[in-house]
C-alpha cells in the first residue's frame, strides 16, 4: 500500500488557524484533494478532520461520494456515514484499505495524523499546495519535536494558480 500525504498550507507551514478555520486557503486546494482521492478511491482522515468537513456545505461531501473514507480514531462507537470506516491506528487504516483491494491512498488529516503516519514510516510521498500567505499562528503541517530527520527528494514542482505552488516529495527514509 502506497500512502501519499496531501496538505494545503501557508508559506510558513500552517494548515489551519488555531480555531481550525482555513479561511486563508483557496478552493483550488479542495479541488486538488478531490482529484487525488478520485484517482485512489480512498482517503484517510482523523476524526477531527472528518467532523470539520461534515460541518461544511453538503456539496463538499458530495464531491467525495465515491471515495471510501477511513477515519482514524481510538474513540469507541463513532457515528459514521456508510461510506466511512473507522481505524484505530495508521497501520490499521492501511490494512483495512489493502483488504478492500486499494493499492494507493491519500492521507489528509492534520498534524496529529500526519505525525503518526510519519513516525511509523508509512508515508511514501508528500504533496504540498502552498498558498502565498503567512499566518501568524495556527496548526502546523507537522509537529516534529522528538523526531529524527526525515529525508525527502523533490520530484516535481508546478504553479497551480497565480498564488499556489505545488511541491511533490518522495520520502527517502
Amino acid at each position: 500500500m502506497k500512502a501519499t500525504l496531501f496538505m494545503a498550507i501557508s508559506l510558513n507551514g500552517i494548515i489551519a488557524r488555531e480555531n481550525n478555520e482555513e479561511d486563508f486557503l483557496s478552493n483550488r486546494n479542495w479541488q486538488t484533494l478531490v482529484e487525488l482521492t478520485g484517482k485512489t478511491g480512498c482517503v484517510i482522515w482523523r476524526r477531527k478532520t472528518h467532523d470539520i468537513v461534515r460541518t461544511w456545505e453538503k456539496k463538499y461531501w458530495d464531491e467525495l461520494k465515491d471515495v471510501k473514507k477511513v477515519i482514524v480514531s481510538s474513540e469507541e462507537n463513532l457515528d459514521l456515514e456508510e461510506d466511512c470506516v473507522q481505524a484505530k491506528s495508521p497501520k490499521d487504516a492501511l490494512d483495512k484499505l489493502s483488504e478492500d483491494g486499494f493499492r494507493n491512498t491519500i492521507i489528509s488529516g492534520g498534524s496529529t495524523l500526519n505525525n503518526s503516519f510519519l513516525k511509523e514510516g508509512l508515508i511514501d510521498k508528500i504533496i504540498l499546495n502552498i498558498e502565498s500567505v503567512l499566518i501568524g499562528a495556527g496548526i502546523p503541517v507537522f509537529k516534529l519535536e522528538g523526531f529524527k530527520d526525515v529525508k525527502l527528494e523533490l520530484v516535481e514542482m508546478k504553479k497551480l494558480e497565480e498564488n499556489i505552488v505545488q511541491l511533490c516529495y518522495k520520502v527517502l527514509n
